[in-house]
């Protein structure tokens, strides 16, 4: 009867640990505005220090025209993060950004998680500083998704279109390569 008694008093008691675990990650991410939904595609308007972050230059990036017709060219430019990258319990595979000359922006990466048992998953991100060949930063742009724990590798994918002007304006002289950073949150 006593090991009775303390098993259901263990076992309570890490039910209760367990949930007071998964309420303070879930209390933390929703004080940013983040809950479940992830980070919704955009373009940051002032800097966000983040605190789990690796940031690296593109491996790749490709351009090309998809129609030339009355309503003239659509260009899009491409930049990809090929490579694994870790942080902590967040794991990603390729990355890639598309912008496009009409302001469409799309973003796609395949993710996974390893969180513990009392954590659920993470917020689990990239973003882009886009600039110009000589340097000048058209923009910062982010997309993040929440990323549950112990599922395989798989694809999230974002678009909106921004009406930034200098995108558009400037469209014809972004650089090659650009810094990225995987965020984990």
């Amino acid at each position: 009867m006593i090991w009775s008694v303390a098993s259901k008093l263990v076992t309570n008691l890490a039910d209760s640990a367990k949930k007071k675990g998964a309420d303070g990650d879930n209390i933390l991410k929703k004080t940013f505005g983040l809950s479940s939904e992830g980070i919704p595609i955009g373009r940051e308007d002032e800097p966000v220090g983040y605190v789990r972050w690796k940031a690296q230059n593109n491996d790749a990036s490709s351009q090309g025209v998809l129609k030339d017709g009355a309503d003239g060219e659509l260009r899009w430019r491409e930049y990809l993060w090929t490579g694994p990258a870790t942080i902590d319990e967040c794991d990603w595979g390729a990355v890639r950004w598309r912008f496009y000359s009409n302001g469409l922006v799309c973003f796609d990466a395949r993710m996974s998680n390893t969180s513990g048992t009392l954590d659920y998953g993470d917020i689990q991100g990239h973003r882009i500083e886009l600039r110009e060949k000589n340097g000048l930063l058209l923009g910062v742009w982010i997309a993040g998704f929440f990323v549950r724990r112990s599922l395989p590798q798989r694809g999230f994918a974002s678009s909106f279109v921004d009406e930034h002007e200098p995108l558009k304006i400037h469209f014809s002289d972004i650089d090659d390569s650009h810094l990225g950073a995987w965020v984990c949150l």
